[in-house]
């Protein structure tokens, strides 16, 4: 496992408690007893192992029954953890010991315990996804009719409601809910098929092992060998970039509106945290940060994984073993993504006030498109945008008012009376169908049940 998620320092940085007690080295080596175990009951039920030996391999599948020492000096020794594993084992398990391992590759075992962890990691992943959903879904009702300046190209633009923005949040995660759902399926899969992948050490009746190997393991069986076919872990990997995609854009929306000038959103800092060593006033947005940099972790992991998909032959160990790297990382970064979301939201200040203070402040200037759709009534569309863009134009350079500029100005008077010019420019009357937006959202969701 990566050091920083190991150490003191940085553990909780970049991972959680739960992803780390999947993925530790214990974790693994104890899911190898299980699975070996596994094996030998799936083999023992159709001939191949004698029934008195999987029941010998199963009492001892456990680390009490394994000399992690002796482990750790077979690996200095001969290289191969299978084997290192297998060769300190069976000094426990006497004759029993011969049929550990039968007809499997240590790629065979490895993939199951890797899918074994990941099947332990999507629970974990799959609930915080859902309680965020739920905390999403509370905000964008809460703030549904809540207006806001909207910002496009990093400029002022049209008014939103709050609670539209949240609902575009809600919809996407929606969206990585049903993807999780349809990936369970492709994703848990036990991984038997030997040396060369056709189950030739077996191949009597390999097929009814592999079925009771995956029974046995509470898995799917796969149709054929996938030691060369990496599609299952890179979809997942792309999986979990899509989804930190999603919490870093939230994460970056925060932090805009967090800043001093905007002050729309105030991100609390937990209990005693210190912002600054070097700044004692400052309460800088911790957890925002942290995920946006997170996501790039994340990103790359999933580059990474995309090029694994590549191995040479029917086997190769050059992609295959870089996958012990990535995998549990990715796991761990997006696991502290979550929680940092959910700690987020579950104290994120909204300044309502602010808001609409903001909007009124920047004046009548965005709503130009208002007052361009209302002309083109009369001028065609084209005309009017000509005709606004002259007068938003003016505006800006002279400093006066936009409302002021379209009074003075011909075009514009000859079809829109001073009252309607005035409601056209009115921030707080032109949000579109936000509500109705949000409402579209909150609707479509499925029926899963909430986390709260």
């Amino acid at each position: 496992m990566n050091p920083l998620l190991g150490g003191v320092l940085f553990r909780d940085t970049f991972s959680t408690s739960e992803m780390r007690n999947i993925f530790h080295e214990e974790a693994f080596i104890t899911k190898f007893l299980e699975v070996e175990a596994a094996l030998a009951r799936a083999e023992a039920k159709n001939g191949i192992v004698p029934a008195d030996c999987a029941e010998a391999i199963t009492e001892k599948s456990s680390l009490k029954h394994l000399d992690l020492e002796q482990v750790a000096a077979n690996v200095a020794e001969i290289g191969l953890f299978s084997m290192s594993i297998i060769e300190a084992w069976k000094e426990d398990l006497g004759a029993a010991g011969e049929y550990i391992h039968w007809g499997a590759s240590t790629q065979d075992i490895s993939d199951t315990i890797i899918v074994l962890q990941l099947k332990e990691a999507y629970e974990c992943i799959i609930h915080d996804v859902l309680s965020i959903r739920d905390q999403l879904v509370e905000l964008a009702e809460t703030y549904r009719d809540v207006p806001m300046v909207g910002r496009t190209q990093f400029m002022n633009g049209p008014p939103i409601t709050f609670g539209h923005k949240v609902a575009t949040w809600v919809d996407e995660i929606e969206r990585h809910i049903c993807r999780l759902d349809n990936l369970a399926e492709r994703l848990f899969v036990v991984h038997l098929s030997g040396a060369s992948g056709t189950l030739s050490a077996i191949e009597d009746n390999g097929f009814q092992i592999v079925d009771s190997f995956a029974d046995e393991l509470g898995l799917n069986a796969p149709r054929t060998s996938w030691t060369a076919t990496r599609d299952r872990f890179a979809e997942l990997l792309n999986m979990f970039a899509m989804i930190a995609g999603l919490l870093s854009r939230m994460s970056r929306e925060i932090l805009f509106l967090n800043r001093p000038e905007i002050n729309e959103l105030d991100e609390t800092i937990p209990g005693n945290t210190l912002g600054s060593s070097t700044n004692p006033h400052k309460q800088n947005p911790v957890f925002s940060q942290l995920n946006v940099g997170l996501a790039r972790l994340v990103r790359s992991h999933a580059d990474t994984m995309n090029e694994l998909m590549e191995p040479m032959g029917d086997r190769d160990r050059s992609a295959w073993y870089a996958e012990f790297a990535i995998i549990p990382t990715s796991c761990c970064y997006l696991g502290r993504m979550l929680k940092n979301t959910k700690e987020n939201l579950s104290g994120l200040e909204i300044h309502q006030d602010t808001m609409e203070q903001n909007l009124q402040e920047v004046g009548s200037l965005v709503m130009s498109e208002a007052i361009m759709i209302a002309l083109a009534e009369h001028v065609g569309r084209q005309t009017a945008h000509s005709v606004v863009h002259d007068n938003a134009m003016q505006a800006i350079e002279t400093e006066r008012d936009f409302q002021n500029c379209l009074l003075a100005d011909d075009r514009v008077t000859e079809h829109l009376s001073e009252n309607r010019i005035e409601s056209l420019t009115d921030p707080t009357a032109y949000t579109g169908l936000s509500e109705a937006l949000v409402d579209s959202v909150l609707e479509s969701l499925n029926s899963r049940p909430s986390n709260s």
